[in-house]
């Protein structure tokens, strides 16, 4: 049943973020009027902030939704850092984004991994739009996620 709704959500976002896109622009720092191939994207296409929904995992299939933000990482310049709120605490990711697909380690306490994320660029969205999953090591439970530009 959740995988089901989960396929069903995934597929009335990205019809969505297809329409919505022709209207505009790559994204809000580049000003380039046509989309660029999303292989061709780099961590700082990314940076800025993020609305994050996450699918839960119960029965009912709700939405988080927060906001995240990214930015260069100080530690490796060609990557990223960033930060949201999830349910009262607050988490760090740290990545990169390569041939269009993301790769996220998310920490509560800036030292330990607590999950990884796997996403993609959505079709159509020039770069204002990631799908993936979230799976979090400790029960390896998988979420779908969305990052949406804020803005768009």
């Amino acid at each position: 049943m959740l995988h089901r709704f989960t396929i069903i959500f995934i597929a009335l976002y990205a019809g969505f973020i297809t329409a919505n896109a022709q209207n505009h622009p790559l994204n809000a720092t580049s000003g380039s009027a046509a989309c660029r191939d999303s292989k061709s994207l780099l961590s700082e296409d990314l940076y800025g902030n993020w609305v994050l929904e996450l699918l839960q995992t119960n029965a009912a299939g709700n939405v988080i939704t927060t906001r995240l933000s990214f930015k260069q990482n100080p530690e490796f310049k060609e990557s990223l850092a960033g930060q949201f709120s999830l349910q009262g605490q607050e988490m760090e990711v740290f990545g990169d984004i390569e041939d269009g697909v993301l790769d996220l380690e998310e920490s509560d306490n800036g030292k330990d991994i607590r999950a990884l994320w796997k996403g993609r660029i959505a079709d159509g969205s020039c770069g204002s739009s990631l799908i993936g999953t979230r799976r979090i090591l400790a029960t390896q439970t998988e979420q779908n996620f969305v990052l949406r530009r804020m803005g768009w």
